[in-house]
């Protein structure tokens, strides 16, 4: 049995997303490793947090939830592949 999947979003608003998500994927695993490593820019002033680790565990975090929107997007994409342009679904 087929089945009958329709997208949820656009296909151009599926590749931005997707091009978005990677680049934030790529910045929050940099800084992550930079507060994991406890660079002193990062955290050698007083105002910055008092727990780089716990920072750190945030941004690797927030990249985990950027690539389930590379996957979901991905697909989105894959999806509006398959139906030719201009058909109505």
């Amino acid at each position: 049995m087929p089945v009958n999947i329709r997208p949820v979003v656009s296909a151009g608003l599926a590749g931005c997303c997707t091009i978005f998500s990677v680049i934030a994927i790529v910045i929050l695993l940099a800084l992550g490793s930079f507060f994991s490593r406890h660079v002193e820019v990062l955290t050698g002033s007083n105002h910055d947090p008092k727990d780089p680790n716990a920072v750190a565990a945030t941004c690797y975090a927030a990249a985990l939830i950027y690539g389930a929107f590379v996957v979901f997007c991905g697909l989105q994409m894959a999806v509006h592949m398959r139906y030719p342009r201009g058909v109505q679904l």
